[in-house]
């Protein structure tokens, strides 16, 4: 019966692990995707409205080009954002990764060490 505790405290503890270094990046990711997911509908209507504007009104061709420029800035800095995401996602396990990493060699400097008595 203790086995199968200890199993479920490992179990838990890697569950938490995971989700303090995920869920934010996950959250992150989520928020991102839907804003993205905004910026393309409000891309396919500004396309829509763009064949319904005559070619010799010159203020509603320069307002949906403004709209055009804006979109694919907002879009362009989206893309950015995913990126600096991922990179911050990287740095973290890479991180964690050499905290194990020195964790264990700092467990087999201290176990192979003699002991005073």
């Amino acid at each position: 019966m203790s086995d199968l505790m200890s199993k479920v405290r490992q179990w838990d503890n890697r569950a938490a692990q995971w989700m303090g270094r995920h869920f934010y990046i996950i959250l992150f990711e989520i928020i991102l995707g839907i804003i993205f997911l905004m910026v393309f509908i409000n891309a396919l209507k500004i396309l829509n409205i763009s064949f319904n504007v005559a070619k010799d009104d010159t203020t509603n061709q320069l307002i949906l080009s403004q709209s055009v420029n804006t979109t694919l800035i907002v879009m362009l800095l989206l893309l950015i954002s995913l990126g600096v995401l991922n990179i911050i996602n990287n740095n973290s396990r890479l991180r964690s990764s050499l905290k194990n990493i020195e964790f264990n060699l700092s467990k087999r400097r201290n176990d192979s060490k003699p002991q005073d008595n």
